[in-house]
């Protein structure tokens, strides 16, 4: 059997794990029961959001640092949408916006955007600044999830 899938509540932040989903039926959080969005698409999140999505994930975290006014952050933004939805329960993939956010950006040392910042087991394992092609968005989550 396959290890659970993972998905973060949109309303509470909870992380909800399902073994199996089946059509027809939504599944909603554990938590606030909400709807549970199971298509993987990224999450926007503040400083506070993102601590505790590191804090509690018991899968790998790829976090981009934006802003809407940055080119290559918004031309970039269909690739990892992309790649968020093909590893839909196997990744969160998150989104904070460095302008709205400036206390984030600097809490983590975001000094060039997009910034892509990977979390495993509660801390950051690997970061890569610069849109990057889907293949080697792949590679880098790759290498990210098995990093210790």
């Amino acid at each position: 059997m396959s290890a659970p899938l993972v998905f973060r509540c949109r309303r509470c932040g909870a992380m909800n794990r399902i073994a199996l989903l089946s059509p027809g039926r939504e599944p909603v959080c554990g938590r606030c029961k909400a709807d549970l969005d199971t298509s993987g698409s990224p999450g926007e999140v503040d400083l506070a959001g993102l601590e505790r999505a590191v804090a509690a994930s018991p899968v790998p975290i790829l976090v981009d640092f934006w802003a809407p006014w940055c080119a290559p952050c918004r031309a970039f933004a269909p690739t990892l949408d992309r790649f968020a939805r093909e590893q839909a329960g196997r990744f969160l993939v998150l989104k904070l916006d460095t302008e709205a956010h400036q206390a984030a950006a600097a809490r983590f040392g975001i000094q060039a955007i997009p910034t892509l910042a990977a979390f495993r087991g509660g801390r950051e394992v690997e970061r890569t600044s610069g849109a990057l092609p889907l293949e080697d968005l792949r590679r880098f989550a790759a290498a990210a999830a098995v990093a210790v």
